[in-house]
């Protein structure tokens, strides 16, 4: 019996990856009309396929526990506890390499998606508890699906800046 969602799950998991892919592409794109990449554009690239892992990965997560006959609400802990805890481990990792990029003050939209996807990891960790509600594909499921969405968001977010304020307008100016 195939485990539920598992169809969303594997869509998502192609999503994430073809991604990370396009937006790698679109920042090489991006350096070699600029003539070079800057450190804060490979800093991008890195986080963009990052998070395109991190998503296709969570996503393969439950089909595979569910090869080991576990309970359904346990492949959907587990799979949540691991889902929040790689999320929290970006997020704390990607402060400290962004500071050592750039000076780039933090805006208040990128303030924001970094709450939410707090927020998100605090949600999964809930669902892998199952104590506000029970564990199970849905949470999951809109879980991983937020950490992709505001990933998306984020580095729309970080391209409205170097289009506006790239190498070659500072130059200028």
């Amino acid at each position: 019996m195939e485990l539920p969602g598992s169809g969303y799950l594997y869509t998502l998991a192609l999503l994430a990856i073809t991604y990370g892919g396009f937006a790698a592409l679109f920042m090489l794109f991006r350096q070699e009309l600029a003539g070079r990449m800057i450190d804060y554009e490979a800093f991008l690239i890195r986080g963009v396929v990052q998070k395109g892992f991190i998503v296709a990965a969570c996503s393969m997560v439950p089909p595979l526990l569910a090869y080991f006959d576990l309970a359904h609400s346990t492949i959907w802990r587990v799979s949540s506890l691991i889902a929040g805890a790689l999320q929290v481990l970006f997020l704390a990792t990607w402060v400290a390499r962004r500071r050592t990029v750039s000076d780039i003050p933090t805006s208040k939209w990128l303030t924001l998606n970094l709450l939410l996807q707090l927020v998100t990891a605090i949600f999964l960790f809930v669902g892998a508890t199952g104590l506000l509600f029970a564990a199970g594909p849905g949470a999951f499921l809109v879980g991983v699906t937020a950490i992709l969405f505001l990933s998306g968001i984020a580095y729309q977010e970080a391209l409205v800046f170097l289009l506006h304020d790239s190498p070659r307008k500072r130059s200028k100016r």
